[in-house]
């Protein structure tokens, strides 16, 4: 079904926001157009413009939109492990893996650009809202005792950086792994680093 067909009175802003991500994933960030995405819903090209003052706005919307929904699903497995920060970490970077394979446009978007760059009265506190999480887990870690003494900074760099890293390259396509295989790999990969590789 196109975005013609969902569109509907009463929910442009979400059928422009959808279609752009299907653009998104089509052709990339840089030729998506509002009014291009007016044709494809069926509206007049200046409707787009009640909703979004240009395309910037539009991105900055979807971005975050994104980090809004990354920071839910992660709050959401990590609730039952507030008293083990060991579990609220495995947990929060599988749902930070899987928010980033099954929705590998926003994610690309979310990080695409610095995020003074996007314009959007939201953005700063959605932006922090996941990071947010890790850091508190971790300082929950280091207090219990269940994390090595090391600077905290440095453990959130580290575990950020490898989740990251890490679900960039399954949407990348430089990992080929399904749903299950992704996450025992993950739970292979996080058992290293917190054991460490030094012998």
């Amino acid at each position: 079904m196109n975005s013609k067909a969902k569109y509907h009175h009463g929910n442009l802003r979400e059928a422009l926001m959808e279609a752009a991500v299907q653009c998104i994933r089509e052709n990339g960030a840089e030729k998506l157009s509002l009014r291009a995405l007016a044709r494809q819903i069926g509206v007049s090209q200046a409707a787009p413009y009640r909703h979004f003052e240009d395309k910037v706005a539009l991105l900055s919307a979807l971005a975050s939109e994104g980090f809004a929904k990354l920071a839910e699903q992660m709050r959401d497995v990590m609730a039952d492990y507030q008293s083990d920060p060991v579990g609220a970490l495995q947990k929060g970077a599988q749902a930070y893996i899987r928010f980033a394979c099954h929705h590998p446009e926003t994610y690309r978007l979310m990080y695409s650009m610095p995020v003074e760059q996007f314009d959007d009265e939201e953005m700063e506190t959605c932006h922090h809202e996941a990071f947010d999480l890790l850091e508190q887990t971790v300082n929950v870690g280091l207090a219990s005792g269940a994390f090595k003494a090391h600077d905290k900074d440095a453990i959130v760099l580290a575990s950020w950086s490898l989740v990251h890293g890490y679900a960039q390259l399954i949407i990348d396509g430089v990992i080929e792994l399904d749903d299950i295989e992704i996450e025992k790999s993950f739970q292979s990969v996080g058992v290293i680093i917190n054991e460490g590789i030094v012998a």
